[in-house]
């Protein structure tokens, strides 16, 4: 007996500016079928109205008071759901979009053997980031 092991995969992607339609194409079809979005407070609401009525959306800032605890925090959720098979989006708003954060979460989920993707809209972070971390 063979047993299939379902994979979650998290995708890291910005709001952008706050205009659902400023957003890319994937990032709207990616909102739209993800089981579970973990979001920042600054998310728009417009951007926020994309994501499917059945997904699990948390606003990660009303999690925990304490930033570093709060990064656990979502980095345990972001790697709990993964693992559960889910496809999960992190959506960032443009502050929190730095490249140190974004590699810190990279970084979190391939040490979890977590697959991971930047999503347009993160790109120039990412860029800096895996600049950051490839010299490892």
């Amino acid at each position: 007996m063979q047993i299939s092991i379902m994979r979650g995969k998290v995708y890291l992607m910005g709001a952008g500016p706050g205009a659902a339609e400023m957003l890319p194409t994937e990032a709207v079809s990616l909102l739209r079928a993800a089981e579970v979005v973990l979001h920042d407070e600054a998310v728009s609401p417009e951007v926020l109205e994309l994501v499917s009525a059945s997904a699990q959306v948390r606003n990660v800032d009303r999690l925990i008071e304490n930033e570093a605890v709060s990064r656990d925090k979502v980095l345990s959720l972001l790697i709990s759901a993964a693992h559960d098979g889910r496809q999960v989006v992190r959506l960032k708003s443009e502050n929190a979009l730095s490249p140190e954060r974004v590699a810190e979460e990279l970084e979190a989920l391939v040490q979890a053997n977590v697959d991971c993707e930047l999503i347009s809209g993160a790109r120039p972070a990412m860029a800096t980031a895996a600049g950051k971390t490839s010299g490892r």
